[in-house]
């Protein structure tokens, strides 16, 4: 394990720490590994605009989807997905980075709760009161602009999720695309709209509800610290298994190596009926 991340906070603000691990001894070095660590999260939200273009594409610009295979979009994609991901790195160590002031307010909650020493520990933070016009004023742009990435990806997600969801209506209705067509983009639109619910979920709402409950006076330490953080900690487990539950090709060849493969209905139905032209051929052939 690199490292294991804790959240905890109070009606003034939060922390996000480092509880153990390699870079556990070494504050500043260990900053630089959780505001990386925190680019994961707006990684994978570009990888969901990604997927959400592409099943855009797929259904009202096939004839643009070589793009998507040629170097250039494979380029474009990859400057995508760095530049979100450098976004919340360079805003978590430039806004939120622990410095000498963060460590001496919160060193005696540190010592009560956790019997730590602050000035020991890598962590990230945002202060909304009782600090100084310096840290409280970096911490509302940091959060702001956070939000802003945030909010812009789920928007993205439903504006595309509800023009997918209207075209493969009307293609359902217009008979526009074979059944089997069709029922392969209800499942990869079904999937997508599972991988997109599970972020939102586990990732961005525990996040926005860290970032905000404090501005309003709330004390989330409860919740940061029991719910927060093992949500963000169990999203990159349970993301992948949307796709392997809900698409029959990758949920057989996980299930074929045990032995017990479940033949997707339309799939078996074909091989039935292959079967039978097969061994009808086979009797005209003798005759």
């Amino acid at each position: 394990m690199v490292k294991l991340q804790g959240v905890t906070g109070n009606k003034h603000g939060f922390v996000v720490f480092l509880t153990e691990g390699p870079f556990f001894d070494h504050p500043e070095f260990g900053q630089h590994v959780m505001s990386n660590r925190c680019g994961f999260i707006s990684l994978s939200y570009a990888l969901l605009i990604i997927h959400f273009a592409y099943r855009y594409m797929a259904l009202f610009h096939p004839e643009k989807l070589p793009i998507f295979f040629r170097p250039i979009g494979i380029v474009t994609f990859i400057i995508f997905l760095l530049a979100h991901a450098a976004s919340w790195s360079l805003i978590c160590q430039q806004c939120l980075a622990g410095n000498d002031e963060i460590r001496e307010i919160v060193a005696n909650d540190f010592l009560n709760d956790f019997g730590a020493d602050s000035r020991k520990i890598p962590m990230l933070a945002a202060l909304y009161y009782d600090a100084s016009d310096y840290i409280r004023i970096r911490s509302w742009i940091g959060i702001f602009l956070l939000t802003i990435i945030s909010f812009y990806a789920m928007s993205v997600y439903f504006v595309l999720g509800f023009k997918i969801m209207r075209k493969i209506s009307h293609m359902q209705s217009t008979n526009k695309l074979s059944k089997n067509s069709l029922r392969l983009q209800k499942q990869l639109f079904q999937t997508l709209i599972i991988q997109t619910c599970i972020p939102i979920i586990a990732s961005f709402l525990p996040t926005v509800l860290s970032w905000y409950a404090p501005i309003f006076g709330i004390d989330m330490e409860w919740w940061n610290t029991n719910v927060a953080t093992v949500a963000l900690a169990a999203f990159p487990f349970i993301d992948p298994l949307a796709v392997i539950y809900l698409i029959p090709s990758y949920r057989n060849a996980l299930l074929r190596r045990k032995g017990r493969a479940i033949d997707d209905s339309s799939t078996a139905k074909t091989r039935a009926t292959s079967k039978i032209l097969s061994y009808t051929q086979d009797i005209h052939s003798h005759h």
